[in-house]
């Protein structure tokens, strides 16, 4: 019941090489588009935008990211202010803090993790997508309008 032998390898032990770092107390303003895996210690504030299907994004309980995350494969041990959205596996890690919403087809959670917002499994079809962000969107503007 238990069996670790089938246990699929975590997105993060399968990386064998860094390609680009962004090491803590850097800070990043601006969109990044890159390839292959990138690990964030520090701060971005812009859009995370990786198109290979390979392609990695590690960000640790140090990293800060304020924007949208679009990358195959994601590992977030630290802080998202943004939507996040992944065509292969997401992992979250227990000191995970996440307010944005989550477009999955793979995700495993931590006891610990944090999310405010929705998680939102990637194969539905297109409208029901678009149905769950017309309503999160209406939602948002009336909680902004109860707090002005």
């Amino acid at each position: 019941m238990f069996n670790h032998k089938d246990k699929p390898q975590s997105v993060a032990s399968t990386q064998t090489h860094l390609d680009s770092l962004i090491g803590q107390g850097t800070e990043v303003k601006g969109d990044i588009h890159f390839t292959g895996v990138l690990h964030v210690d520090g701060t971005v504030e812009g859009a995370l935008v990786a198109t290979g299907s390979d392609d990695v994004i590690t960000i640790s309980e140090n990293g800060h990211i304020i924007g949208r995350i679009q990358v195959a494969n994601v590992v977030i041990n630290g802080q998202v202010e943004g939507d996040i959205e992944a065509s292969g596996k997401i992992e979250v890690a227990s000191r995970a803090r996440i307010n944005g919403n989550i477009y999955y087809k793979n995700i495993e959670m931590e006891t610990g993790a944090q999310i405010n917002g929705q998680l939102i499994y990637k194969g539905q079809s297109e409208g029901q997508i678009r149905a769950v962000e017309d309503a999160s969107l209406a939602h948002n503007k009336k909680k902004q309008e109860q707090t002005a």
